[in-house]
């Protein structure tokens, strides 16, 4: 979909000079209307590309987010090999089966990474329709699989 930058349509000379001096007449008043409404419509562009603009950030956002993630999980992995391997014999970190540490994170990272691409298709086709749908369910669902996901991460780096 490409945007066209439109101007605001100016008050055209013939309305200013017949405006002049009147009281509200019904000509000047329907003429004044006509203007206003081309009004109306160039605000509701501007405020679709405002609401095009303001997804996008939101889709970046979860991007970032999802990379991090799935930085963060092969850390955890890497640094639990290290563990193991530097021989820590009488340490008291009770770590057992480390090898997929981490995987937890990666995985929640690309299904992040999917789902908010989902959302952005979606919400861009809402911003066409003019229609306002809250997922309030896909919040708190990606908020549960955060905790479950990273709190089960560390459970099994420090607990299994």
């Amino acid at each position: 979909m490409t945007i066209r930058i439109q101007e605001p349509p100016p008050l055209p000379d013939y309305l200013a000079k017949n405006l002049e001096g009147l009281s509200d007449a019904s000509s000047s008043a329907t003429q004044l209307a006509v203007y206003r409404t081309q009004l109306a419509v160039y605000r509701t562009f501007v405020s679709n590309i405002r609401s095009h603009l303001a997804n996008e950030r939101t889709h970046l956002a979860y991007l970032r987010t999802a990379i991090s993630l799935i930085g963060f999980g092969i850390t955890i992995n890497r640094f639990a090999q290290w563990l193991l391997q530097s021989e820590l014999k009488g340490s008291p970190l009770p770590l057992v089966d480390v090898r997929h540490a981490g995987s937890f994170m990666v995985i929640l990272g690309v299904l992040l990474l999917a789902w908010s691409l989902y959302r952005f298709w979606v919400v861009s086709k809402d911003i066409e329709y003019g229609r306002f749908v809250a997922h309030y369910r896909a919040t708190f669902i990606a908020s549960i699989g955060v905790l479950v996901l990273g709190g089960g991460s560390a459970l099994w780096l420090f607990f299994l």
